[in-house]
């Protein structure tokens, strides 16, 4: 990969150093290793923590609103969280 222009000086002089492309003038770092493989698919869980809240709300009746509340922005449909609002 050979950027026709530094994405922070502007300039168009480059040269390479180990596996980098490395600007000229300013020394911004561009990675010269071009991969055919598609990005990998990532998958966040939330299930665990809303699990940690639910039992926060059964162990601290005080503040139980406040970790039902965090329950419900996570997961609109969860209706043990929704219990300990009303």
């Amino acid at each position: 990969m050979n950027p026709a222009e530094c994405t922070r000086c502007g300039s168009t002089e480059f040269y390479e150093f180990d596996d980098y492309i490395i600007c000229a003038y300013c020394r911004t770092k561009y990675s010269s290793a071009v991969t055919d493989e598609p990005p990998k698919e990532t998958t966040i869980g939330v299930h665990s923590d809303i699990q940690l809240l639910l039992q926060k709300c059964k162990d601290d009746p005080a503040n139980r609103r406040r970790y039902a509340s965090l329950i419900l922005d996570l997961d609109p449909t969860n209706k043990e969280a929704a219990a300990y609002l009303r």
